[in-house]
């Protein structure tokens, strides 16, 4: 378990509590991915996660119960051995995919964009003007 002297801008947990993870500083934007693996892993038309650099996100509790599932392509998921329920998971590029769902309190966030929209089934609705790709955006 890892400690911060930094006060949490957001904490989160899985459902039944056994993993709980606090994140410093400002928070970023929500992403939306709605590539298929994406959607079978949320169990719903996107996964909206937040994408935190790795020195920001604490453990609180539980990080012994994570388990992982990963792709032979390479795409993974973290997940409490316990409830079943998505964690953070540390992506490419040393940062942590947050998933905004698990956030405790409903902090105010933005929307920074949609991947994978050639992907999206056609009963999710986008109901938000933040860019849309229809893979992954093109590089910055």
């Amino acid at each position: 378990m890892s400690q911060s002297a930094e006060p949490f801008s957001a904490t989160g947990r899985c459902l039944c509590g056994q993993v709980s993870w606090g994140v410093t500083g400002r928070l970023p934007p929500v992403g939306f991915c709605h590539c298929s693996q994406c959607r079978r892993v949320s169990g719903t038309g996107s996964n909206a996660v937040l994408s935190v650099k790795a020195d920001r996100l604490v453990w609180l509790s539980g990080e012994t119960a994570l388990k992982a599932y990963a792709l032979p392509s390479g795409w993974s998921t973290t997940f409490c051995e316990t409830c079943g329920c998505p964690t953070p998971h540390l992506g490419p590029h040393g940062r942590w995919f947050v998933p905004a769902g698990s956030l405790d309190d409903q902090p105010e966030l933005a929307v920074s964009g949609h991947i994978f929209v050639a992907d999206k089934p056609g009963w999710a609705v986008i109901g938000d003007d933040a860019p849309q790709f229809p893979a992954w955006p093109p590089k910055a």
